[in-house]
């Protein structure tokens, strides 16, 4: 067997450590740490029935691409681009079904404008990679998007600030994590990232 040089061995381990950043930063988990926050904080659910419901519809319902991807005929052939494919739909399934959800419950403003910010985030990024052809970045939307609610919502407060700059260094990392596995180019991240942010804000706004 061939010993590895340590300069193989380093390259490896970086590759390995950015993998591992972008598995950890999925948007499942990201809205999971999110909305478990904002239920400790208050503010944003008015009983522990809506959070449950909520992580159903932006965690739940996202993550069963996975294993559907192993059983349905029409993805199960295509490897890492079927898994994909079939996140991005069971993701805007639970987005929309969060509508669905809000119209037949009395939820609050601002949850109102977190499930819409993920609608039309889906949208948004269906359109861009579709129809102007740019590979935005989906996992950038996922991650970006959790940590600019959650600075609103914390609003400027300690732990406002303190997520303010984990959350920018978390995002740096999962950046370089990005390019180095060659998932997207900068550019494609950033604008994935812009996505949820500019939405959500402008729906805080108007």
């Amino acid at each position: 067997m061939t010993k590895m040089s340590p300069e193989r061995i380093r390259k490896r381990r970086k590759r390995a450590f950015a993998k591992m950043l972008r598995i950890i930063t999925v948007a499942p988990i990201m809205a999971f740490i999110a909305f478990t926050v904002m239920l400790v904080t208050g503010g944003i659910f008015q009983n522990i029935y809506e959070y449950l419901w909520t992580l159903v519809f932006m965690c739940v319902l996202p993550l069963t691409a996975y294993p559907l991807q192993k059983i349905l005929p029409p993805f199960k052939d295509k490897g890492r681009s079927g898994q994909r494919t079939l996140a991005m739909i069971m993701a805007n399934v639970g987005y929309i079904l969060s509508i669905v959800y809000a119209m037949s419950a009395d939820i609050s403003d601002r949850l109102l404008a977190v499930f819409v910010t993920y609608v039309l985030s889906g949208a948004s990024l269906l359109i861009i990679n579709k129809a102007f052809k740019f590979k935005a970045s989906g996992h950038a939307c996922g991650a970006a998007g959790p940590i600019g609610v959650l600075v609103y919502f914390l609003g400027i407060t300690p732990a406002g600030i303190a997520c303010l700059i984990l959350g920018g260094a978390l995002l740096a990392a999962v950046l370089w994590g990005t390019v180095k596995t060659h998932s997207h180019t900068a550019p494609q991240f950033i604008i994935g990232g812009i996505i949820p942010i500019i939405i959500f804000y402008t729906l805080i706004l108007i």
